[in-house]
Formats: C-alpha cells, structure tokens, sequence
C-alpha cells in the first residue's frame, strides 16, 4: 500500500528544500564576492607596482604627497580625457568582440571617468577627504 503524503507533509518538505536552495544561493554569493574582491585585490596591486615601476621616484612619497601627484597628473581634464578615449576605445573592441561571436558574456560597463581629488576637495593628513 502506498502511502501518500499530506498537504502538510509537502508543505514541509518544500520549506525544507527552499531552506537548502536558500542556503545554497547565499553560500554561492559568498563565493562570488570572494572571486571579485581578490580579482580587484590582484587587479589594484599589479597596476599599482606598474606605476612605481614607471616612476620609482612616488615610492619614498608619503600617501598624502602621492595622492595629491595622482591629482594633479592624471585626475585632470586632460587626464579624464584621455581615459574617456581609452575607454570609448575599449567598448568598440569589447563591441566587435560581441559581434564576431554572440556566444560570449557581454564585459560589465565601464564605470564613469570621474576620478577622486576633484576642485573642492582636498586631503587631510591620513589621506581622508575633506570638502572645502
């Protein structure tokens, strides 16, 4: 004789089972975050030693002394705009890849040019922002 379950038996087993897949969301994006934080982390440290590399000079600068350099050299007009061109660039060859072949993940979007260190901001001595 087969023994078939009770609306009340199914409703427990589904909240039991939506409980695991539950779990199982939450522990894969633990796993996700953990792969782009040490993506972000190699990614920070290798451009990071390319640009010491370039100008060993900023390695002896203090945070302070180097953060205001960055500002001054690269978070500029001149700077943003060059980024914006490198960037443009970037998407038509990321745009042409997709094209070529459909069947590849699409890049997540560029983020906006804006650097830190705008007009109305400076740094204070443990390298904080500060308006004014």
């Amino acid at each position: 004789m087969s023994t078939r379950k009770t609306t009340a038996e199914r409703i427990e087993v589904a909240k039991i089972e939506k409980a695991q897949k539950d779990a199982e969301i939450k522990r894969l994006m633990q796993q996700q975050k953990a792969e782009e934080r040490k993506a972000r982390n190699h990614r920070i440290s290798k451009r990071g030693a390319h640009l010491e590399s370039l100008l060993p000079d900023t390695i002896m600068l203090s945070d302070v002394r180097f953060f205001t350099f960055l500002e001054k050299t690269v978070a500029n007009d001149y700077g943003r705009r060059a980024l914006a061109a490198l960037v443009a660039e970037q998407n038509k060859e990321n745009a042409g890849d997709s094209a070529a072949d459909d069947e590849k993940p699409t890049t997540k979007p560029a983020q906006s040019a804006a650097a830190p260190g705008t007009a109305n901001e400076s740094r204070t001595e443990n390298g904080a922002r500060q308006a004014g």
